[in-house]
């Protein structure tokens, strides 16, 4: 009797954990996939103090860790990237603005194993970057004309990505800096 019990709780168990183990799903953590949210200077330079004056260029990269290519879904429809935020006191922001005025809002982005895609956009445009390929545009009329005043600033934005049709949970972004 007591051999049956145990063959049956056996069995249970094995019916419960059997599935899970066989299961070909990949959850969203075991992505090989990084995303960083950067500041940098006009070299590509990641800095936290920039000096008044200095263009400030914003980047967001992915990071392929895989041996095979990935396919990520556009995340560009959110207004929050690269929004830049002034603090006005210790603990207060006021809206600044963005260095883009224009955004694509699908398709799908290849990013080849053991590869990166890069977004990258300067808050003053120039007519010699080359920093708008990836769904972000610059009109004449863009907000960000002038280079950034002496202050502190952050950057931030959250988004969950979608990765080979595995949705991640969302991420949340954000970068400090100052212009001194």
């Amino acid at each position: 009797m007591k051999r049956i019990k145990t063959l049956a709780v056996l069995g249970f168990l094995c019916g419960l954990l059997l599935p899970s183990m066989l299961s070909c799903k990949k959850n969203s953590n075991e992505l090989p996939v990084e995303f960083q949210l950067r500041v940098l200077d006009t070299l590509g330079i990641e800095k936290s103090v920039f000096t008044q004056g200095e263009n400030i260029v914003f980047s967001f990269l992915v990071v392929n860790n895989s041996t095979k290519d990935i396919l990520l879904e556009n995340f560009l429809p959110n207004d929050e990237l690269f929004m830049l935020y002034q603090f006005v006191s210790n603990e207060e922001l006021v809206p600044y603005g963005k260095p883009y005025d224009a955004i694509c809002e699908t398709g799908l982005f290849a990013i080849p194993a053991k590869g990166s895609l890069e977004f990258k956009c300067p808050w003053v445009s120039s007519e010699n970057t080359n920093y708008y390929g990836y769904c972000l545009g610059i009109t004449s009329n863009s907000p960000s004309n002038t280079l950034l005043p002496i202050g502190n600033f952050i950057t931030s934005f959250s988004s969950a990505f979608k990765i080979d049709d595995i949705q991640t949970e969302v991420k949340h972004f954000e970068v400090k800096f100052s212009v001194k």
